[in-house]
């Protein structure tokens, strides 16, 4: 009985610090085939906090347009199965279009737990790359009035320079303490100011227009030790 309970003990740590929080983090789950944009609601657990439009890719389109390997956004194989998200920012001439992902966690955070946060993103087709996504947790469901940039406090995710790859996936990874109680996720860009860095150009008519195309999948969240913990390896 004493050695039954020490291996509780010893293992249920192990399987706290290994579980992810995050429902459908590759965006599998569905409840439809994605034929046009805006169409996230369709992924399983996710949904749009404010007015943007955020897309859905799933092999199961039934057209080209929304669909993984080639689509109306450049296309990506998906980092693992079948589907992915897609997200876009831009400000033409300060008219603002942001679009951010949320959702509701499988458990509320602890307090004082440090968090890894990790996900994997490729750059659409796009004028712009830029540095990191942002993540906000929070206890409340986060609301963003129209389609404006939310400027709030964040966790960067990063990979160590700009997100300027679309061949391949790159992984991005940020560090939370919990303040206790979050239940909600939401990705996006959250920093002050005009963060877009230019990749190529485009013709003298749009050069008011900045403009970044990300597809993300693969997304964690899960308790860590110690910064060492957060790491690229896919494990969780």
């Amino acid at each position: 009985m004493f050695r039954l309970i020490l291996l509780i003990n010893v293992l249920f740590p192990l399987v706290a610090y290994s579980q992810n929080l995050i429902p459908n983090p590759g965006f599998e789950q569905h409840t439809g085939c994605p034929e046009q944009p805006g169409q996230i609601h369709l992924a399983s657990h996710w949904f749009s906090p404010n007015m943007a439009t955020p897309d859905y890719f799933n092999d199961c389109s039934p057209g080209l347009d929304y669909g993984t390997e080639f689509n109306k956004k450049g296309g990506q194989v998906a980092h693992s199965g079948h589907a992915y998200a897609g997200l876009q920012f831009y400000n033409l001439n300060r008219n603002e279009f942001f679009e951010y992902l949320e959702t509701l966690l499988d458990s509320a955070l602890i307090a004082g737990q440090l968090y890894c946060i990790r996900g994997f993103v490729s750059l659409g087709q796009s004028a712009y790359a830029i540095k990191e996504i942002g993540a906000v947790l929070s206890v409340n469901e986060l609301k963003g009035e129209q389609s404006k940039k939310m400027i709030l406090p964040h966790t960067p995710l990063t990979s160590g320079k700009y997100l300027d790859d679309q061949n391949e996936w790159m992984c991005i990874r940020g560090i939370y303490k919990a303040k206790g109680k979050e239940r909600f996720l939401t990705l996006g860009n959250f920093t002050q100011g005009d963060d877009f860095w230019h990749i190529q150009l485009r013709s003298a008519t749009d050069s008011l227009f900045k403009s970044s195309y990300y597809f993300i999948d693969d997304l964690s969240l899960f308790a860590i030790g110690d910064s060492s913990e957060c790491n690229c390896n896919q494990e969780k």
